[in-house]
């Protein structure tokens, strides 16, 4: 009896080994949620993880430019990318996982200007500062085609655009409320603050996502295996401590090997 036991365990191992996959995802940098400069690679990096583990997905995240995050795995170089909001465009590419994150986007502008805005319409006759290929990008390219009158600058990181601001090459920049924030108190001079603030109503509340590329035929089936171990991290309440941990500055910067 226990060789047959020993037999079907035999038989039954290399289908535990197949069912494991190794996928490898590009994000582009950005802290406080998601840096190789992190620990954990942060919050949203961990939780990616965790869920993929859950569901005997081994995820490797690696840093690039975001846009050639995005290029190279929409061309099927790497498996995914993670965390980009939902466009129609961008489904055509991609599979979207369940939400891992949902960002909130303000306009930031220096103090001793006045700047209110109740529509887009607001912001005609101004220079906004955008980043490359973000969903604004779209939003305020499709309100000029409408008529709009929005001077747009695009910039390929946060901090050239935070830069900006500050040069009054721009009059006002769009930005993740909390990743803005965190290059002002990490890379900027320390009296650079106390000139910027943001406008208390959000531009826009966006989930984000994990994109597999669609140039992999077995994608929606490692995104439903995804959404899976998304949905037993939120049910087991470990998403939630892993965000009270952030909040308590548990995925703060890593500390660096000794020189």
């Amino acid at each position: 009896m226990r060789r047959i036991l020993l037999v079907t365990l035999l038989l039954y191992l290399p289908s535990i080994a197949a069912a494991q996959v190794q996928l490898k995802l590009l994000a582009g940098d950005y802290p406080p949620f998601l840096s190789d400069r992190l620990a954990h690679q942060g919050v949203v990096a961990y939780i990616v993880k965790e869920a993929g583990k859950r569901q005997g997905l081994e995820i490797e995240i690696a840093f690039t430019p975001w846009q050639q995050a995005k290029m190279k795995a929409k061309e099927g170089a790497v498996h995914g990318t993670v965390g980009w909001g939902y466009t129609p465009k961008r489904e055509n590419d991609f599979v979207y996982s369940a939400p891992i994150y949902t960002e909130t986007v303000v306009f930031f502008h220096l103090k001793n200007r006045h700047f209110d805005w109740q529509s887009l319409a607001s912001l005609n006759g101004l220079r906004v500062g955008i980043s490359e290929s973000y969903i604004e990008d779209a939003m305020l390219a499709n309100f000029n085609q409408q008529g709009g009158d929005v001077v747009i600058r695009r910039y390929p990181n946060e901090v050239e655009k935070l830069r900006s601001l500050l040069t009054g090459e721009t009059d006002v920049i769009i930005g993740n409320q909390y990743v803005v924030m965190d290059i002002l108190r990490t890379v900027m001079p320390d009296d650079t603050r106390q000139h910027i603030t943001f406008h208390p109503t959000p531009l826009r509340v966006t989930p984000l996502h994990v994109l597999l590329s669609r140039q992999h035929p077995e994608s929606t089936r490692w995104v439903e295996r995804l959404n899976r171990g998304i949905h037993q991290l939120k049910s087991s309440g470990d998403y939630q401590r892993a965000w009270s941990a952030f909040r308590m500055g548990e995925f703060g910067l890593r500390a660096l090997p000794p020189e």
